[in-house]
């Protein structure tokens, strides 16, 4: 898939800017890693590299005949002049990416490529060929790449070949920040009430987690939302309406499956067996060397850190309870999650700030089955970032809801449940795992992949209308939160 450079030249030496080097004598000086980008809003599993030429060639008219979920026209750009030697002649040009992004709302079929540098969340970015891309390290693992490259013709060519070829191997390709870092979240979790029934009486405290658990696994951190109690001393509740749940400690091995690193414990259900089911499932999840945050013996404790770190990052995760801080929040001299208060959520990321490289408060919030957040609940998300966390996580609602950029950072305000019992409604059964990209403290990609819940406690990858169904209700609920935000 060449692309091409203003200008053709006959001069004996000419460099040129390219996709590759189609010329076997061509030397390639240097190289820029390129990757596809669409609108977040735009779902697909992937394309191949003769799809993504078509589609930029005009050949590929509506995004439904690549694998998309649904009919979309597609809008070729071009941003800066890189396009394709067959580009459309309905190409759009945009000066940079940022002219891109503003292309979206007016074309929800936009696709381009752009340099590996400036991408961030706020487009999408399919896989080319089964790799995605953002997760490449190196210019020279790139399958796609702007290349600067030396070719020519006659004696001097000849002459000078050798020399560049040399001083090619010389040149120092400017090497990406860090090597990307991949972070999973997903929703609330539950593993008591017909959750812990069903997976007693299989046998099997791991079977929550068995269709998910590669997509969770993956990345380089997993955290999730754990809403129960983990004790083998606790009898569990035999009303099949409980609002207190709890399973036996065994229910950390689904977990441990799952590949999760830490769990938010600042929740309404965590406490509901008091200190005595809290220090049961701490020591649980120690036991299994899963982290823990947002709970703890004091205040102190709960409004605590927990740093993860891979890949040269610190990842810094504060959990908040804004559902029932005010009855199972920890105090000086009692257990309990660490509650929501604006005050105390600007002074923890502040606190944490200088010592980590990303900071992201896991907020339990809003109210339950509804499609939008609270004014309160923008409003302390823009005091978050504010205050300097990298983007801010929620959920409780039950249901999806939608996304917000507020200063060039996402807020995802509920990501929905994950493992729940919840089967009397599709808006429950619903739910999202989240994957982010980070390129050194950049957030390069958030893609969500859609889950439907089964049989009252297992979720699986959703399927066919069922993504586009789930994310269409995120959209729309973007639509309103936007709508809220600039009131």
């Amino acid at each position: 898939m060449p692309l091409r450079a203003d200008g053709q030249s006959d001069a004996d030496i000419m460099l040129a800017v390219g996709m590759d080097a189609t010329n076997q004598d061509a030397i390639v000086l240097a190289r820029q890693p390129l990757a596809p980008v669409t609108s977040p809003r735009l779902w697909l599993p992937g394309l191949t590299r003769r799809q993504l030429n078509d589609l930029l060639g005009g050949a590929i008219t509506d995004w439904a005949n690549a694998g998309a979920a649904a009919a979309t026209p597609v809008q070729p750009v071009a941003i800066g002049g890189l396009q394709v030697d067959d580009a459309s002649a309905t190409t759009i040009l945009v000066p940079d990416y940022a002219g891109f992004l503003a292309l979206l709302p007016q074309h929800p079929g936009a696709l381009a490529l752009a340099s590996l540098d400036d991408i961030d969340f706020q487009a999408g970015s399919p896989p080319i060929d089964g790799v995605r891309l953002l997760t490449q390290v190196t210019p020279e693992q790139a399958p796609l790449a702007l290349a600067l490259v030396a070719t020519g013709s006659g004696p001097l060519w000849s002459e000078l070949q050798p020399w560049l070829k040399a001083s090619a191997a010389t040149i120092d390709t400017p090497q990406p920040a860090a090597t990307p870092l991949t972070v999973t979240f997903s929703g609330d979790v539950i593993l008591g009430r017909t959750v812990h029934t069903i997976i007693s009486r299989l046998g099997d405290y791991a079977a929550p987690f068995r269709k998910v658990a590669d997509e969770l696994k993956g990345a380089d951190l997993t955290i999730l939302d754990l809403e129960c109690t983990l004790s083998d001393t606790i009898t569990p509740p035999t009303d099949p309406y409980t609002f207190s749940f709890m399973t036996r400690t065994a229910g950390a091995d689904g977990l441990v499956l799952a590949g999760v690193d830490a769990v938010s414990q600042a929740n309404n259900h965590s406490m509901n067996f008091g200190a005595a089911g809290m220090r049961d499932t701490l020591a649980a999840l120690d036991a299994r060397k899963i982290l823990h945050f947002g709970i703890g013996e004091q205040l102190d404790e709960a409004r605590r850190p927990v740093i993860l770190e891979a890949k040269g990052i610190k990842l810094a995760l504060l959990g908040f309870d804004g559902i029932t801080g005010g009855t199972y929040g920890a105090s000086d001299d009692s257990a309990g999650t660490s509650p929501l208060l604006a005050d105390t959520l600007v002074a923890d990321i502040q606190a944490v700030r200088p010592t980590a490289d990303l900071v992201i408060p896991f907020i339990h919030w809003g109210i339950e089955y509804t499609l939008t957040p609270t004014d309160d609940q923008v409003a302390i998300a823009h005091q978050a970032i504010d205050a300097g966390a990298d983007m801010v996580v929620g959920s409780h609602p039950h249901w999806v809801q939608g996304v917000e950029t507020y200063h060039g950072r996402p807020i995802v305000y509920s990501l929905g449940n994950f493992v729940f019992d919840q089967e009397w409604s599709l808006e429950t059964k619903q739910g999202l795992i989240m994957h982010l990209v980070f390129r050194g403290t950049r957030l390069a990609g958030l893609r969500f992949v859609p889950v439907m819940i089964e049989n009252y406690y297992q979720p699986r990858l959703a399927e066919g209308e069922e993504i586009s169904t789930i994310l269409d209700r995120v959209w729309h609920s973007s639509d309103i939160i936007t709508g809220i935000a600039a009131q």
